[in-house]
């Protein structure tokens, strides 16, 4: 890989490291709620939640924009808006509302940025290249996530307003994509026209998407689904076998390893999973359940963590890839804001199913989240759906040679 295509990818990985920077402001909700004593907890505690709707607001208009506005332009955009949101609060945070309109508007820039990594990375790589950028992105997410907790926790230690100054990294950011990631052009110019024709242009697209596309979302669903059974019942499960707060945070701090190095190692883990990474991905969320339910010992529930981070990265980085190679370059925008769309209303779906089917949390979840990873795993390596991916990608690549 020459310098120039390391340089791209350092300015398009870099929106990465903001990603699941909306978790620093979860840490302080204690002070700031004293700052606050005549607003309900309740009101303080979307804090941590409400960036979530400025995202799904994102996603359900990203394909559009992504018809309006170059590639880069839209991730310069976005990165701005979470600077502007995320240092906002460090100035004015006198005003619960306030703060909490910047954090729609942070989870919007969010939102965007989650959308126009995989189409930035479609637009400049191919194949095996492609796939491995991917993984190195859910990497660098996680590697964000701790190096935003970490400095926010250090700037927020004495007041928890000095918190927000972690946001600056942002306008670094914004100077890497500014001019590391060269202009591209706008998907929609592609196609001339009137501006009716180009609405139509649009919809025809939406609906040329591969059937395949909607089975990969069905498998995006169950992957946020067993996602979430994980997280949210770590610390109940846990608990139940006499760990405090202190363990779970550890565990979980050092678990995080398993995800990074397996994101940096997928080129090489994919020559031995080869079309069945989601599947082995599957299979890694089945451990991570296991090591964790049956087992009551430091090393083991390490493990557990490890095995969880790894299963994100396996599936999570191949989803967009085989999305990728599925979609043309103008489908390729509607297919990843779908993805997105999918996962987060999984996320939110996932305790009213447990709760619909009468599964307890706890231990129960744990248990349903082995059967459902292992029920995933058997139908990928059974159907042999990233087989068939492929082989339609093969097809479509002899169609256009032709």
């Amino acid at each position: 890989m020459n310098k120039k295509k390391l340089a791209l990818i350092v300015g398009i990985l870099s929106m990465n490291l903001l990603l699941m920077s909306g978790s620093v402001v979860g840490s302080a909700i204690a002070a700031i709620a004293k700052s606050f004593p005549t607003e309900p907890i309740s009101k303080v505690q979307m804090l941590s939640s409400i960036p979530q709707l400025g995202q799904l607001i994102a996603t359900l208009i990203f394909s559009y924009l992504a018809f309006k506005i170059t590639r880069k332009n839209l991730g310069l955009i976005a990165v701005a808006l979470v600077a502007i949101s995320g240092l906002l609060p460090a100035f004015y945070n006198t005003n619960l509302n306030i703060i909490l309109a910047c954090m729609v508007l942070l989870g919007f820039g969010l939102g965007l940025i989650s959308n126009i990594g995989p189409v930035l990375l479609q637009e400049y790589f191919e194949g095996e290249e492609r796939a491995t950028v991917m993984g190195w992105a859910v990497g660098v997410n996680n590697i964000g996530m701790i190096a935003f907790v970490a400095i926010g926790g250090i700037l927020g230690g004495v007041h928890w307003q000095n918190l927000f100054w972690v946001y600056g990294i942002s306008v670094i950011i914004f100077l890497l994509v500014f001019f590391l990631v060269p202009q591209d052009v706008r998907i929609q110019s592609k196609d001339a026209g009137a501006a009716g024709e180009k609405s139509e242009s649009y919809w025809k697209t939406f609906k040329g998407l591969n059937g395949y596309v909607y089975v990969i979302l069905a498998v995006t669903f169950v992957t946020s689904l067993a996602m979430m059974i994980f997280m949210s019942n770590l610390s109940i499960v846990l608990a139940e076998k006499g760990n405090g707060t202190a363990y779970t945070a550890t565990i979980t701090a050092i678990g995080n390893v398993g995800g990074i190095v397996t994101a940096f190692g997928l080129k090489y883990i994919r020559k031995l999973t080869k079309t069945n990474t989601m599947a082995w991905g599957f299979i890694c969320f089945a451990l991570s359940f296991i090591c964790i339910v049956f087992f009551n010992n430091f090393a083991m529930h390490i493990l557990g963590n490890m095995f969880s981070g790894m299963g994100i990265v396996l599936i999570n980085a191949t989803i967009p890839y085989e999305l990728s190679i599925l979609s043309s370059k103008r489908q390729f925008a509607i297919a990843i804001s779908l993805n997105t769309l999918v996962s987060s209303l999984a996320g939110v779906a996932a305790p009213i199913i447990l709760a619909a089917v009468n599964i307890p949390a706890g231990s129960s979840s744990y248990m349903a989240g082995i059967i459902l990873s292992a029920v995933a795993a058997l139908l990928l390596f059974g159907s042999r759906l990233g087989k068939r991916v492929e082989d339609v990608h093969a097809a479509k690549v002899v169609e256009a040679e032709a």
